[in-house]
């Protein structure tokens, strides 16, 4: 009961946007390493504060009710056996991997964590710069078997302000990642009470749920095979891309990579639940391919709010760029929405069915509609260039590719 307050209270602190550390950590090893209250942080002297890129893995066991790969080999591969860390340690829950710039014994306090070391390294444990990575990285091992499964994939990868205190044999670990985990799911129930997708979908399931799943991946640009219901490969690589264009995972190597976990499922959620058009989803993928192509880079706008004479502003410059792209405007675009705006503007509704004459209702007003049918001008034309971007990254540079076992799933379904 004392659990269940402690992270109703904190779901508070977390839609208020004032996260503050746990008062009650819930203690998820041996008693004699956790104790259940926060001790006091002591003064120490010698600490920094730094950004970092954080990530999770778990070490897998045989007869698990779910694997991210699909199988125990899979979960293996990417996640090591997690017997010991590189220094030789037994693995623990809440000891940290990082790049070999920061001792074994470091020690570091992480938010939503709690105070934790370094005995760990790990392949994809770089430092920034490297990978395409803007910050150090670290990696927490969350445990074993389904449980340590569910807490790393609930925390995902963030970018998190972590403190930083060297070799202090004054600051003692202590984690209550749990507490804060069950605290986010309170807030993110507040947040969307009615869910779409409430439970997490593993690759190799056959349902209705992965239907409606590929369904509106389908519409956002990202799967273009047969929607069946069975989550393969093909469903797997259109979830990771999707992951990829919304900062979720960063490689095929993070764990959760083409997996519809907590993460995946909450911006799936953020998107249907706030009315984001197809439209939208498709220019931020759009934008993501073209970004190392400068000969196909442009001009794409989003028009999301309502225009009418009298108004002015970047997106007022952006309206009158597409109508002068379209033959219908004239003058320099200056962000000031005038009269000859707003005849442009009642021109192109003409072209689209949306009106008649000046004297319709929303003639010369970028109403739903109107935005609606520029942004679908913008998107074709976003699909044209990323479909070009996107065949060059594939020849040129290879795709990000997940491994994913096709012939575990046979055998799974000849069983």
């Amino acid at each position: 009961m004392i659990k269940r307050l402690s992270a109703i209270s904190i779901a508070l602190c977390i839609l208020s946007q004032v996260l503050v550390p746990l008062a009650v950590p819930y203690a998820i090893a041996e008693e004699n390493f956790y104790s259940t209250t926060e001790p006091a942080p002591e003064v120490v002297q010698d600490f920094y504060v730094q950004n970092f890129i954080i990530t999770g893995y778990y070490s897998p066991k045989l007869g698990q009710d779910y694997y991210v790969t699909g199988s125990y080999e899979g979960d293996i591969r990417l996640n090591g056996g997690g017997i010991h860390g590189a220094s030789g340690v037994d693995v623990y829950p809440g000891m940290v991997a990082a790049p070999s710039t920061y001792l074994f014994g470091t020690k570091m306090h992480i938010p939503g964590i709690g105070f934790v070391a370094v005995y760990d390294r790990g392949g994809a444990i770089k430092s920034a710069g490297e990978r395409g990575n803007q910050y150090d990285r670290l990696d927490i091992w969350f445990g074993e078997g389904d449980e340590g499964l569910k807490r790393a994939l609930a925390w995902g990868k963030r970018t998190v302000q972590v403190t930083v205190y060297g070799i202090a044999p004054e600051v003692k670990e202590q984690v209550y990642f749990d507490e804060f985990i069950e605290a986010e799911k309170i807030a993110q129930n507040i947040v969307y009470p009615t869910l779409t997708f409430p439970y997490d979908i593993y690759y190799g399931t056959e349902n209705e749920n992965v239907k409606e799943m590929q369904e509106y991946l389908a519409k956002w640009g990202y799967f273009i095979e047969e929607v069946n219901g069975f989550y393969g490969s093909a469903t797997a690589q259109a979830i990771f891309e999707f992951q990829l264009d919304y900062d979720i995972v960063s490689s095929p190597d993070d764990l959760g990579a083409g997996h519809f976990g907590p993460n995946t499922r909450r911006k799936f959620e953020e998107i249907i639940q706030t009315g984001q058009s197809e439209e939208a989803v498709m220019l931020r993928k759009g934008r993501t391919l073209m970004a190392k192509h400068t000969d196909l880079t442009d001009s794409f706008p989003e028009f999301s709010r309502a225009l009418e004479i009298g108004d002015n502003g970047d997106d007022v410059k952006a309206l009158q760029q597409e109508l002068r792209n379209l033959g219908l405007l004239r003058i320099e675009p200056n962000g000031v929405f005038d009269e000859v705006t707003e005849h442009a503007v009642f021109k192109f509704q003409q072209t689209k069915g949306l009106v008649e004459t000046m004297e319709d209702r929303g003639a010369g007003y970028v109403g739903p509609q109107t935005r609606a049918a520029l942004n679908s001008i913008i998107a074709n034309r976003i699909y044209m260039k990323s479909m070009i971007a996107y065949k060059r990254e594939e020849i040129e540079n290879g795709r990000q590719l997940l491994k994913m076992p096709e012939h575990y799933l046979a055998t799974k379904e000849e069983d």
